[in-house]
């Protein structure tokens, strides 16, 4: 029996003390020398949104459950960027975008519902699940939740008429259940239904009495991306209405059609591809009749490598490995520009090491990831020390991963082995290039040396929202790691440099506010970086602002800078 449910992201010196936060100072405008600015402490010095999107599901309908379902966050041209299955009504996404000049939305596709998304936290999304504010209760009882496959498992072949009796030939329409348990392979009537079982057109048909509306309902199991046709013949008045439902018992989408001039009905479509069922209805008034109502399917939607994954919606067609594609960032680049005397505070041009990546995930039929593919550009190195580069994945809440989720990286990387979820991109950069550059507007220039590699992931990674922490090391001090200020250093940081010199204990941070690692997110790769000992206050002017507020004012600082104080990369 089946059921349908509620249609309803050098030498140091060392000081060891304790070390206490100062109070904020008023700084002067217009400064040139950001090492002289207070910040406020809570800043992450990233032109990003980023963090954890909860999104929780409601509707008006009581009964609704959006389980099982797939739920998306799409840029503004409709591109999917990521995409969870929702699980307890609710799915979680990592965020990381551009502040500005970049729209995201969580797209609901049951529905059609979006919302734009803004920043990261909790939101609610109510979606449309009754098109007319009727309560056709059907409960799915035996029905899998989560996606359902597409390669044809019922059996049916081309021009399979689902209906039964759409003939009207046999005197089978009893009251719908009271439970709302319907099984397929009958018309069901409510009690407020006034018809006639009733002679015409040659045979019996389904009549609606004088003034009154008759109408009647059957139970379909479809596949999605099925294509249908349906037709009948009526005496006029009569319409049918194919509601789609998904295997929560909510309806998705539905088709209705009105009898041409000839009082027929002869319409096709295509079954959604999230649909598991579909509620056929007959509904006329006015003493009209309807009879011979098919309901035709084709073949079920092309699924090349049989993942179960439509080929339309498979970023993979060919390959039953993969079905999904994500991004990081969700939209645009990301850029790293580093200082590299930490725990000593630097001079704050941020080139000693400047890099900008991007990330493409893959993910299986069940959102399971495979792999990730990072394409790295080294842009700028001024440094005089040896660094090298490394990542470790974090989740999204910047906490270590403890189970081990690589199973191999391949191309311009190695697994570091002494870091779980670990990957050395190289331990020293001046090897690493193919030639010597700097890109400071000092040094040799050349268009900068680009880095590719994959990650291979193992079934530990699941589904999890990973994030890349990108840091670098010294070569000859692998203990002495510099990360973006919010993220930790890893098992193979030497904790001893932590509390020294201008370092407040080990968070990246001065007493003042003040970072080693400004991350910049824009639309494109437009980032560029001030040339050698120009600080990026002169380099750009409304920086100061921006890190003053927090991120919150002239979030398009990188957008106006002063041309001769900066390196251009193109």
């Amino acid at each position: 029996m089946k059921r349908i449910l509620g249609l309803t992201l050098a030498a140091f010196t060392i000081a060891s003390c304790t070390k206490v936060q100062e109070p904020k100072s008023s700084n002067p405008p217009n400064s040139k020398d950001l090492g002289s600015l207070v910040i406020p402490q809570e800043f992450n010095w990233s032109s990003s949104t980023k963090g954890r999107l909860t999104v929780t599901l409601t509707s008006d309908t009581a009964a609704f459950s959006a389980d099982g379902q797939e739920l998306q966050l799409i840029d503004d041209k409709g591109k999917v960027v990521d995409r969870k299955w929702i699980e307890g009504s609710s799915a979680d996404f990592y965020l990381t975008m551009p502040q500005i000049g970049s729209d995201l939305f969580v797209f609901y596709p049951n529905s059609g519902d979006k919302i734009q998304v803004s920043q990261p936290g909790n939101i609610t999304m109510n979606v449309k699940t009754n098109f007319f504010n009727v309560d056709y209760s059907v409960i799915l009882d035996n029905a899998s939740k989560g996606k359902k496959s597409s390669t044809g498992s019922k059996g049916k072949i081309q021009g399979t008429d689902l209906l039964v009796n759409g003939d009207f030939e046999t005197d089978n329409f009893p009251n719908y259940p009271g439970n709302h348990n319907l099984t397929e392979g009958h018309w069901y009537v409510y009690s407020h239904s006034k018809y006639d079982w009733a002679s015409g057109n040659g045979g019996k048909v389904f009549k609606s009495k004088s003034s009154h509306h008759g109408y009647a309902y059957q139970l379909l199991d479809v596949d999605g991306g099925e294509l249908y046709t349906t037709t009948a013949s009526t005496s006029g008045n009569f319409c049918v209405y194919v509601f789609f439902i998904d295997n929560n018992g909510n309806i998705i989408d539905y088709d209705g059609y009105a009898p041409n001039n000839g009082n027929n009905i002869d319409r096709s479509g295509t079954i959604p591809a999230n649909a598991d069922y579909v509620l056929y209805k007959v509904h006329g008034a006015k003493n009209h009749w309807i009879d011979d109502v098919t309901f035709e399917v084709e073949p079920a939607i092309q699924d090349a490598d049989g993942d179960g994954v439509a080929d339309d919606d498979d970023d993979y067609p060919n390959d039953a490995s993969r079905a999904y594609t994500s991004y990081f960032p969700n939209n645009g680049y990301q850029t790293v520009a580093f200082e590299d005397l930490w725990p000593q505070k630097g001079d704050f041009d941020f080139n000693d090491m400047v890099l900008s990546n991007n990330v493409v995930y893959t993910s299986d039929a069940d959102n399971n990831l495979v792999d990730a593919t990072f394409t790295i550009s080294l842009d700028a190195v001024s440094s005089g020390f040896a660094n090298g580069l490394a990542i470790v994945f974090v989740d999204d809440n910047k906490n270590p991963i403890n189970a081990d989720i690589i199973e191999s990286v391949s191309g311009n990387a190695t697994e570091d082995p002494a870091v779980t979820n670990g990957i050395v991109v190289f331990d020293h950069v001046y090897n690493a290039q193919s030639e010597y550059y700097q890109n400071n507007g000092e040094g040799p220039s050349k268009t900068p040396d680009v880095f590719t590699f994959t990650v291979i992931f193992n079934g530990n990674a699941g589904s999890l929202n990973i994030v890349p922490d990108v840091y670098i090391f010294r070569s000859n001090d692998r203990g002495l790691e510099i990360h973006l200020d919010g993220f930790s250093g890893t098992s193979a940081a030497n904790s001893s440099y932590y509390n020294t010199g201008d370092d407040v204990n080990g968070t990246y941070s001065t007493q003042s506010g003040l970072p080693w690692v400004l991350e910049v997110v824009t639309p494109n790769k437009s980032f560029e970086h001030p040339n050698e000992k120009v600080d990026i206050l002169e380099a750009y002017p409304q920086f100061q602002s921006w890190a003053e507020s927090g991120g919150s004012a002239n979030q398009n600082w990188m957008e106006s800078p002063v041309a001769s104080k900066i390196f251009d990369l193109q």
